[in-house]
């Protein structure tokens, strides 16, 4: 605003004659100004601007939207360091494995997890983005 209104000073001073580039030249005047302006308006951003590193996501809030069985194969997930085996999930999970596999397809049409074969079973890995929310 202020450099507007300057420059609309300057402007009119050069229009009507009145202009004297005596102690600062006109043309270097108006991009000094705008300089100034674009200086105060980067502090003013700076300063003005709410910092997000520092706020920390609770690990139970996003859990929350999750039911039980779903919320137990992604916490074991998440202590397998986002990498599990199907099998190695209906034993440390303690469901069956028809409940196992349902959840696992629920998750993989959500897109939480993949499902790849490994042989006799699926290797099961989380989303990485889930996975680095939680880490």
């Amino acid at each position: 605003l202020i450099v507007g209104i300057s420059s609309f000073y300057v402007q009119i001073q050069i229009e009507t004659g009145n202009a004297c580039g005596c102690l600062i030249p006109i043309p270097i005047f108006i991009p000094f100004l705008a300089s100034v302006g674009l200086f105060i308006g980067a502090l003013v951003y700076y300063f003005f601007t709410p910092r997000l590193e520092g706020k920390k996501i609770d690990k139970n809030v996003i859990l929350r939207v999750f039911d039980s069985d779903e919320k137990s194969m992604i916490n074991f997930l998440l202590e397998s360091k986002g990498e599990a085996t199907q099998s190695r999930m209906v034993n440390g999970t303690g469901l069956s494995k028809v409940k196992v596999f349902r959840v696992l397809e629920r998750l993989s049409k959500k897109g939480i997890v993949q499902k790849e074969p490994y042989g006799k079973t699926n290797a099961i890995t989380l989303n990485e983005s889930l996975l680095d929310l939680f880490k």
